[in-house]
């Protein structure tokens, strides 16, 4: 049987395409059809495919108007279900076996529609088809409950979902796998590997709760690495090899040290673990028998499982995959980023809502008077600072990038820290900018100075500024890696201890030694970024890292940003110290770049 091909237990009243009527049947025309009246018709007819019994339901041997009426609905109901033919073909390919049970669900169900119909006579096939769907579902349901297919799609669709809707951040290391929902395309690599394996697993099933047990398999299969998986046939390799001392010299304990590694790969097999032997992939277990005969020196084979051993994989197929995935997003996200032009990404000043700017609309000119030209200009500059660092304006030219970023698929992240760097620094720069700040210093008897610095001038001016800087910062990212590239160093983290906690240790009050040893544990806490960065621009340039001239780089630059950046305050006999923590990252930064760029130029020169 190839298909569904329908139903015909009611058959139909029809000749040549005309449906026999009551009054054709009742020539007597007492309101009633007798068994003599209907096989008398169906045999001038030539009709006899339909039994007058399933027609008479009430087995009174005479035909009603109503019998009649309800038999003609049941032809038009399975006429309805063999217009299916081919939907239930398409989903019960395959599996033929089911189809006589499919056509006598569809029969009962008509039988029972008809039984439990309380409506109009001539509509009860119309009322029919239109819950057939439901019907079928129902029954096709009832079905494949129990079939191996469907439990499997089953499975595997409940795996998906927990997939797609659950967090994974950290694995058993500690090590961050996913900060995010777990992908879509991780989740089908997952379900797509699973599948195989439950095509296995159902395979050489023998038990009663297939739904149960083959979750439980998958989910283990998933959660557990190959080393895991086999740990205690490992144990037991180990245990049974040692015991025969240093060296495996005689032909009886060659043949029981293959025992052991037979036992080993067997539950290799059994656990969907893929690992090769002698160049021998076992996949069965005729390539056990094939990978262990070449060995005849029980030592070769000893060293040889305990490398198989050693290699396993030690990461989760789930943790693999979602490692994978992850990369490649980031390498998806780096190639479109290695691809922008750093002028594509400049603020578009036109959408800057300028309200929330006080001043900026009025032309508002600051003026500010201190302590001759330098006081002065100090507190013009500090007035600058605060109306530059202003979060709506900030925040807004943070959006405009942002959304440039996201365009192309790349997180913000990517230069959060190049953003906040280049944000400061084009502050700095615009403030520092000729023209800027203007005034005098004291005159006559008077010890005040004069600055002024007009809030629409400079708000215009820093947005300039940004643009020119952060088009420089995105080119010098893009450039090649073998220079060091520091736009995207983090200063901040020099105030952020060990515990994610706020540190900051900008004013300090204690003894030259406790200052030595805080700005020490300061400066460490840059050491990461720049040794990430460090190893990149010597992968870059082809040169071998050496980390005792990294340390001793990083340690003399450390010792020399400290200097520069601790002033000492003297006050009676009461010395207090002052440290510019950022001034100290960026000192650093600065001193270990120059320092390790001269190292690898020489290295360079020396190859």
């Amino acid at each position: 049987m190839s298909g569904f091909n329908g139903i015909n237990q009611f058959g139909s009243l029809t000749v040549n395409g005309q449906k026999l009527t009551f009054e054709d049947f009742d020539k007597d025309k007492n309101g009633e059809i007798s068994k003599d009246e209907y096989d008398a018709l169906l045999k001038e007819v030539k009709l006899d495919s339909v039994e007058f019994t399933s027609i008479d339901t009430n087995g009174n041997n005479t035909i009603s108007e109503e019998e009649l009426a309800i038999f003609e609905q049941k032809s038009l109901m399975q006429e309805a279900v063999n217009n299916m033919s081919k939907t239930i073909s398409f989903d019960f390919a395959g599996k033929s076996s089911y189809l006589s049970e499919l056509s006598d669900a569809f029969k009962g169900s008509i039988n029972d529609f008809a039984s439990n119909y309380t409506g109009d006579i001539a509509n009860m096939a119309s009322d029919f088809e239109t819950k057939l769907p439901d019907i079928y579902q129902e029954i096709k349901n009832n079905i494949l409950a129990n079939d191996s297919d469907t439990i499997k799609s089953n499975i595997l669709d409940q795996i998906y979902t927990e997939l797609t809707s659950t967090e994974f951040t950290k694995n058993e290391s500690g090590e961050s796998i996913n900060g995010n929902t777990l992908t879509k395309n991780a989740a089908k690599r997952i379900a797509k590997e699973l599948e195989a394996e439950a095509d296995n697993f159902i395979k050489e099933y023998s038990g009663n709760n297939l739904a149960e047990d083959l979750k439980t398999h998958l989910e283990e299969y998933m959660n557990k690495s190959d080393a895991e998986k086999l740990s205690e046939a490992a144990k037991a390799f180990s245990e049974g090899a040692n015991s025969f001392g240093a060296m495996i010299d005689n032909g009886a304990d060659l043949n029981n040290l293959k025992e052991y590694a037979k036992e080993f790969l067997l539950a290799a097999l059994n656990n969907g673990v893929t690992v090769k032997l002698g160049g021998t992939t076992i996949k069965t277990e005729t390539a056990i028998t094939t990978a262990l005969k070449k060995f005849t020196d029980g030592d070769e084979l000893k060293a040889a499982m305990e490398e198989i051993i050693a290699g396993l994989n030690t990461a989760t197929l789930k943790e693999s995959i979602i490692a994978e995935e992850n990369q490649k997003t980031l390498d998806e996200a780096e190639k479109a980023f290695v691809d922008i032009k750093g002028s594509e990404y400049q603020v578009n000043v036109g959408l800057i809502d300028y309200s929330t700017i006080p001043g900026y609309f009025e032309n508002t000119q600051i003026h500010e008077r201190g302590k001759g030209w330098g006081g002065s200009k100090d507190l013009a500059f500090a007035k600058g600072q605060e109306i530059l660092n202003n979060e709506s304006l900030k925040n807004q030219m943070k959006t405009q990038i942002q959304n440039m970023l996201s365009e192309k698929g790349i997180s913000f992240e990517k230069i959060e820290n190049v953003f906040e760097n280049v944000y400061n620094q084009s502050i700095s720069d615009t403030l520092n900018a000729e023209g800027m700040i203007t005034g005098r210093g004291a005159r006559g008897l008077s010890s005040k100075g004069h600055a002024y610095l007009n809030t629409k001038d400079c708000v215009d001016a820093f947005l300039n500024t940004f643009n020119t800087n952060i088009a420089k910062a995105i080119d010098e990212m893009n450039a090649s890696n073998t220079d060091f590239d520091t736009q995207d160093i983090n200063y901040d983290v020099i105030n952020i201890d060990e515990n994610g906690n706020e540190d900051t240790i900008d004013v300090i009050d204690k003894s030259e030694e406790e200052i030595d040893e805080q700005v020490d544990k300061a400066c460490q806490r840059m050491q990461s970024q720049l040794l990430k960065k460090a190893k990149a621009m010597c992968e870059a340039n082809n040169i071998e890292f050496d980390l005792s001239i990294f340390n001793t780089i990083f340690n003399n630059s450390s010792a020399s940003a400290k200097i520069s950046s601790v002033d000492v305050i003297e006050l009676g006999f009461t010395k207090f110290y002052k440290l510019d923590s950022i001034n100290l990252a960026q000192t650093l930064v600065n001193n270990f770049k120059e320092n390790f760029t001269a190292w690898v130029d020489s290295e360079k020169t020396n190859k």
